[in-house]
């Protein structure tokens, strides 16, 4: 017999291994978005806690976490100041495509 329990375990499984979204954008073409994991939002809180962070450039910070590769490997490193900086210097217009598309999808997850 499922409990509740083995039910909600095999539906957190199966969210802990969803696939990367596409979005398609005009000028980069196609991009790939995912959720980080609690881990990774917690890891990078850690580290902007212990200063290996500046509190600069969150909206760039938060794209470094979502932008991968279409196996779901991160593009950009959240910490690494280069990488926040070249997210930071792009089109307000082309980010928000690719942040709107991350709430849509996790919205649409709830």
């Amino acid at each position: 017999m499922t409990t509740e329990r083995d039910r909600l375990v095999s539906a957190m499984q199966g969210t802990a291994t969803e696939a990367p979204k596409a979005i398609v954008t005009k000028k980069w073409g196609t991009v790939y978005i995912r959720n980080p994991t609690v881990a990774e939002v917690e890891a990078d809180m850690e580290a902007a806690k212990d200063g290996d962070a500046s509190g600069k450039h969150g909206i760039a910070r938060g794209a470094a976490r979502i932008i991968c590769d279409e196996t779901g490997k991160r593009l950009f490193d959240p910490k690494d100041q280069g990488d926040v900086d070249l997210l930071a210097s792009q089109p307000w217009s082309l980010l928000r495509q690719i942040t709107s598309a991350f709430e849509e999808s996790d919205a649409e997850g709830n």
